[in-house]
Formats: C-alpha cells, sequence, structure tokens
C-alpha cells in the first residue's frame, strides 16, 4: 500500500521536476531575440544598429558582413572593444558578450537601391572556435524574425500572426505535469482500491468469526436441551 502511494508521488514529482528543468534550461535560449528590423532611406547615408543574440557560450569575438547590395561607410566605435575592417567586413573583438545576452555595434550603410538586406553575424568563443553563424535570408520568415535584416526604401514584412501563442516549451511543460497528474491519478486509485478490498477482506473475516460464535451458542443451547437434569438427593 504504502509502496503505491509513494509511486504516485514520484510520478508526479517527477514531473512537476522535469518541467521546471525544461522552463529553466530551454526557454532561457529561445525567449531573447536582439535583431530588430532596421529600416533606411535609399541612397543617404544611414546608421544601422547591428544585433547580436549569443545564446549559451559568452562572445568576445563578433565578425559583422555587409551585403553586397549595401555600402559600408563607417564603423562606429564600441566601448570596451577593438575592430579591424577588411573591405565590407568588420571584425570585432572585447567584451566578452554574456551568454543569454544581446549586444548591438553601430554601422554607418548607404543602400543604393531599394530592397531588403540581411547581415551576416559569425560568433566565436574565446578559442577561436565558431559558436553561431548568422547569413539570414529576407524572404524566409525565420530569418526575418532571428536575423538582422536591413530594409532600404521598403517596410518589412508585418510579424507572423501566431508569434504571440505559448511555445512549445511551455507547451511541453504542462503536457508533462498534466501525464503526471493522471498517472498520481491512477496510482491513488489503485491505492484506494486496495485499501478498500483490505477492508472488505477484514470485514469478511470478522463476520466469519461472528458466525463461528453464533452457531457454537446453538450448539451449546441444543447440548443442554437434550442433556437431563441429574437425579437430586434420596
Amino acid at each position: 500500500m504504502r509502496r503505491v502511494r509513494r509511486l504516485a508521488n514520484l510520478a508526479l514529482a517527477a514531473a512537476l521536476a522535469t518541467g521546471a528543468t525544461l522552463a529553466l534550461t530551454v526557454a532561457p535560449a529561445s525567449a531573447h531575440i536582439c535583431p530588430l528590423p532596421a529600416e533606411i532611406p535609399v541612397g543617404q547615408s544611414s546608421t544601422i544598429s547591428v544585433g547580436v543574440t549569443v545564446e549559451a557560450t559568452a562572445v568576445p569575438d563578433v565578425e559583422i558582413g555587409v551585403p553586397a547590395g549595401l555600402r559600408l561607410e563607417r564603423v562606429d566605435p564600441k566601448a570596451g572593444w577593438t575592430f579591424t575592417r577588411r573591405g565590407s567586413s568588420v571584425r570585432y573583438r572585447g567584451g566578452p558578450i554574456p551568454a543569454f545576452a544581446c549586444k548591438y555595434f553601430s554601422l554607418g550603410v548607404t543602400a543604393p537601391t531599394r530592397g531588403a538586406f540581411g547581415i551576416s553575424v559569425v560568433q566565436r568563443a574565446a578559442d577561436g572556435k565558431v559558436v553561431a553563424r548568422s547569413t539570414p535570408d529576407p524572404n524566409n520568415a525565420s530569418d526575418r524574425a532571428l536575423g538582422q535584416i536591413v530594409y532600404a526604401g521598403v517596410k518589412p514584412p508585418p510579424a507572423a500572426s501566431g508569434s504571440k501563442g505559448p511555445s512549445a516549451v511551455t507547451i511541453a511543460s504542462v503536457a508533462l505535469v498534466g501525464i503526471g497528474a493522471v498517472m498520481a491519478g491512477v496510482l491513488s486509485f489503485r491505492a484506494w482500491r486496495a485499501r478498500g478490498r483490505d477492508q472488505d477482506d477484514e470485514d469478511e473475516i470478522d463476520g466469519d468469526e461472528t458466525n463461528r460464535d453464533a452457531e457454537l451458542h446453538a450448539r451449546v443451547e441444543q447440548f443442554k436441551k437434550r442433556t437431563p437434569d441429574p437425579p437430586g438427593p434420596e
């Protein structure tokens, strides 16, 4: 009996712990998106802010690439960082950017023609290993949401209507907790049924003993009636 109750408690606790672990370990990596759409006029030098989304590894090395549709006119200094420029590419070293944080780098660009242009970003760890690479495609909805896009003379498309819905992590966490609750309920019901069967067995045993006592008493009374009284003294 105690074992069944213990299993029910363990099932619920496991589901709650799993949901909490998902929320704490998975959610931070997807909860922040740093790049914001940049809108600039055509044929005019404009400042853009390139957002860099860092996940689980701190990043001291960021390389930003300006696509062919834009001209890189200027690299603005960034406190705590140094940079080297090679053509339309700028490499920053410094920081670092902490895990699960955002950092923005300012550049001056000009768009000769109308259009949407993706800014590439390469992130490297302290040992030089590439930990993230992004070359967003303006025609891809996911890239538009996650990457840095510059819109020259055009408006950014509206965000996806389903973006405000619950995340997959939230749904999975709720589902796991629900499964744990159902398992706990099933095991508790089994424990209740087992207790009921035990009680029925005890009642049956008590009833049998009562019946035997009554039968024994009846036989004693019958024996007394059949046995004559002993003769008195003469």
